[in-house]
């Protein structure tokens, strides 16, 4: 079973096929708001892996790291009700290339939000995402 469906239930519904999206890996845990999936970009946005306190990389690495929230359809049933559905931040890989360990932080930001799955999977579509681990 996926984990965000061991974590949220197995009737959740994301709202979209997570197997058009290979490359997000589930990261959800029953201790945060609803279903999350990391990913990462090869450096295209030019701000996830650099700190805007003094423009030096966080790694060693050109990945960009991001994450992708997938709340309630209901907003009634989310934990903060004025957040979209879908919401893409920004992250920050607190472990090592290999064994990653992907967060947001107080420098992250909201890269892209809907309620609408069609926007969402359009927007993942026109990404360039890389795995995680060698397939």
């Amino acid at each position: 079973m996926l984990q965000y469906k061991q974590e949220f239930g197995d009737g959740f519904e994301l709202g979209f096929e997570l197997g058009n999206f290979p490359h997000l890996e589930d990261k959800s845990w029953k201790d945060e708001a609803c279903p999350s999936f990391m990913f990462k970009l090869k450096s295209g946005l030019g701000h996830a892996g650099f700190s805007t306190e003094d423009a030096k990389p966080r790694h060693n690495s050109l990945e960009e790291y991001l994450v992708l929230w997938v709340d309630y359809p209901n907003s009634e049933e989310r934990e903060n009700t004025t957040t979209s559905r879908y919401s893409i931040v920004t992250a920050t890989n607190l472990g090592s290339l290999h064994e990653p360990e992907i967060y947001h932080d107080e420098h992250s930001f909201t890269l892209f939000e809907t309620e609408e799955s069609e926007a969402l999977t359009q927007y993942l579509s026109d990404l360039h995402i890389e795995p995680f681990y060698p397939r």
